[in-house]
């Protein structure tokens, strides 16, 4: 059984699985081979979950030209399957029901038509549940919202709307959910937007997959109205020209004022990932020291790309005009944690900033291959 796995020695093979994955789909990939969900460990490769088990026995078959190993042909454990892929290089990260690792948006693209069954298909999801306007799937850190703008005669006319980036959005009667969106980000958790205009706007009854959304504020119970912001950040594609409804209105200082915060939540960084790393470097900057809070940002040392980058180890506490600095690569963290900066910064304040703080906690440290990754790719050294 060790033997096996201690003939798999490619990491090219174990890459090209991964792609093999993302080419079928998970669910598929996994059926072909005869293999199950992963439940204890899952392997992350590029800023997605897969799972370890069945990636190891297809990069068997690769690597050794093959077929791929059977399900009962080795164990998928800490000293087996974990153990194989880190010798190889990759990260490996474990679960439990209390603390999933996938967030489903890794596996969607936004603007594609999904329909229930069909993410049903993809998520291995049986909970009739999923019937609902609002859904968590099981062992996922994400709940998706579905929204139909004019319902039905039949159904409760509650008023809901995308207007660009704002989701207008009624709760629940019951308000049996409403926490699933209130607190996603303290939860460490995103929400995803599935909407359409009509039931019949999309064949089969399909929704359009709008992407992630950021609770901003709600009023009321049962059902609660709710107002959430498009989470551009974890965009690709650039901002909107500005149209005549962006014009500056001078009276409304409310709406200004909410606009202000959530821009300066969103900078910061929210919820659960900035919380993380207050607590990782005890509330103070991790090149200067500085302990005034407001001024602390949580920086991405890897770009956002959803609420799966948001991992201590994918982090630092940074000062917000350190954090500016960071992101375009005016500064960088060597892999012996010396803070360098561009020529350009010679004789300013930044110029020897000196050795980065690390936690004390090995497991919130920064990652070495995501600061190398800054180095190449935002430093371009």
């Amino acid at each position: 059984m060790a033997s096996y796995l201690s003939e798999l020695t490619d990491p090219k093979a174990v890459e090209k699985a991964i792609a093999l994955s993302d080419k079928m789909g998970r669910v598929k990939f996994r059926e072909k081979h005869g293999f199950k969900r992963a439940r204890s460990y899952f392997v992350r490769h590029n800023g997605k979950t897969y799972d370890s088990k069945a990636i190891v026995a297809v990069a068997y078959g690769i690597e050794h030209k093959t077929n791929p190993l059977a399900f009962n042909d080795f164990g998928g454990g800490e000293r087996t399957v974990k153990r194989t892929l880190e010798r190889l290089g990759f990260t490996v990260v474990p679960t439990d029901d209390d603390n999933p690792p996938a967030f489903t948006s890794e596996w969607l693209t936004t603007g594609q038509i999904y329909t229930r069954d069909k993410l049903r298909e993809m998520f291995d999801i049986t909970d009739a549940t999923s019937n609902n306007g609002v859904f968590r799937p099981s062992g996922y850190r994400s709940v998706w919202l579905f929204v139909t703008r004019d319902k039905a005669a039949d159904r409760p006319q509650l008023h809901d709307d995308l207007d660009g980036d704002v989701l207008t959005w009624t709760g629940q009667p019951a308000g049996r959910t409403d926490k699933l969106v209130s607190d996603h980000l303290d939860n460490g958790e995103e929400v995803l937007l599935f909407y359409r205009q009509t039931a019949r706007t999309f064949p089969s009854g399909g929704f359009r997959y709008e992407g992630p959304f950021l609770y901003r504020s709600h009023t009321g119970s049962k059902p609660a109205r709710f107002l959430l912001d498009r989470d551009v950040d974890s965009n690709d594609a650039s901002s909107s020209p500005p149209t005549d409804s962006d014009t500056f209105d001078p009276t409304n200082v409310v709406d200004g004022r909410a606009q202000i915060l959530a821009n300066v939540r969103r900078r910061q960084g929210q919820g659960k990932f900035r919380k993380d790393l207050l607590k990782a470097y005890g509330g103070e900057c991790a090149v200067t020291g500085c302990a005034v809070t407001p001024l602390l940002e949580a920086a991405h040392i890897h770009p956002y790309r959803g609420g799966s980058t948001n991992h201590a180890s994918n982090g630092l506490l940074l000062r917000a005009d350190l954090h500016t600095l960071f992101d375009l690569g005016m500064i960088w963290i060597e892999d012996d944690g010396t803070v360098k900066s561009k020529p350009s910064l010679s004789g300013s304040d930044y110029e020897s900033l000196g050795i980065l703080r690390l936690p004390s906690n090995a497991s919130t440290r920064p990652s070495l291959k995501a600061l190398r990754w800054h180095r190449i790719h935002i430093a371009q050294l």
